[in-house]
């Protein structure tokens, strides 16, 4: 069984006594855990919901927590996990396994899992009949993509122009990865947010090969989002931060002339390209705005001498009251 078929006999709410979860994609395999726990009510599942770890658990107790009946429920969830990292070999394990899957309770849904392609091929074929066994590999193809446009609807995103392609190609078509990076379109673009090739590139692809400069660009664009999310992903020594803020210092200039409906900028910047570069930036800004934003600036290198609140901290606070319309 795959996680789809598994998802879609779970919908018709009779689940089997026991399973057997195996297969090196995490990710979908705690989907299918978590859709399991939600058999039981809410209110009552830290009374109906255990969770073993196979290394460290005494099997006994573990079998015992599986018979023992439900509290205030009509179901309970027992999960022995990773399997492969106890030795059934030792102190009776494989036995008392072995006795429970022969007659497993049954008001419990009894999960094993492990990560092991090894250790599923030997579990699988010695209890065959006796559970149901559910193999998680990575998605690939049509059902990547699926899984993915079901998660970016979840999160009212849509993806438009490439913009699919490009989450793959950035996350190497890694499901979890690419379900994170979707959270972070989430916050860059809001409700409805249209992911395209452009929006990944920006938000979410590569941020290992982002700097200093990235945030200086977003600050022009007047992108806050993307500046507030870039400033918690790159890596800024402390004896760098005084030139991330000279570095936004020298562009808002640069856009203050340009603002103004200047061509050019005076020489001393060594931005002969500035007018084709950033005009579009400035035409987001007022003088008057950005002639705040340097007064601001400059009180805020005053802070970052002067203060031990951490400088990312003091510099997000300018960013907000800086770019906010």
């Amino acid at each position: 069984m795959n996680p789809e078929q598994f998802r879609k006999a779970l919908a018709k709410g009779a689940p089997a006594p026991a399973y057997f979860f195996a297969g090196p994609e995490a990710g979908l395999m705690k989907e299918a855990l978590d859709a399991i726990a939600a058999l039981v009510p809410e209110a009552t599942r830290a009374f109906n919901v255990q969770v073993f770890h196979a290394f460290e658990a005494d099997f006994a107790e573990v079998m015992t927590a599986a018979r023992t009946m439900p509290f205030l429920a009509s179901r309970r969830v027992v999960v022995l996990r990773d399997v492969e990292k106890a030795r059934l070999d030792q102190l009776g394990r494989a036995e008392l396994l072995e006795e429970y899957l022969a007659a497993p309770a049954p008001e419990t849904v009894f999960v094993v899992t492990t990560g092991d392609d090894a250790k599923a091929k030997s579990l699988g074929r010695q209890h065959e009949g006796r559970w149901v066994p559910v193999e998680f590999r990575a998605l690939q193809g049509a059902a990547l993509n699926k899984a993915l446009g079901e998660e970016a609807a979840r999160l009212g995103l849509r993806f438009a122009a490439g913009g699919l392609e490009a989450l793959l190609a950035a996350t190497g078509a890694d499901l979890a990865r690419a379900r994170s990076e979707l959270g972070k379109l989430r916050a860059a673009l809001g409700e409805g947010g249209a992911v395209d090739e452009e929006a990944v590139g920006r938000y979410a692809a590569g941020y290992e090969h982002h700097g200093t400069r990235d945030i200086t660009d977003a600050i022009s664009r007047r992108d806050l989002a993307g500046a507030l999310r870039l400033l918690n992903e790159v890596t800024i020594k402390d004896e760098d931060f005084l030139g991330l803020l000279g570095m936004i210092g020298k562009r808002l200039r640069i856009l203050w002339y340009l603002s103004g409906g200047d061509k050019v900028v005076p020489k001393e910047f060594k931005a002969d390209y500035a007018a084709s570069k950033w005009g579009s930036d400035a035409r987001r800004f007022t003088r008057a705005e950005i002639e705040r934003g340097l007064e601001g600036l400059l009180l805020l290198d005053d802070r970052v001498k002067s203060t031990q609140v951490p400088q990312k901290l003091l510099l997000e606070h300018y960013l907000i009251g800086f770019l906010s319309r």
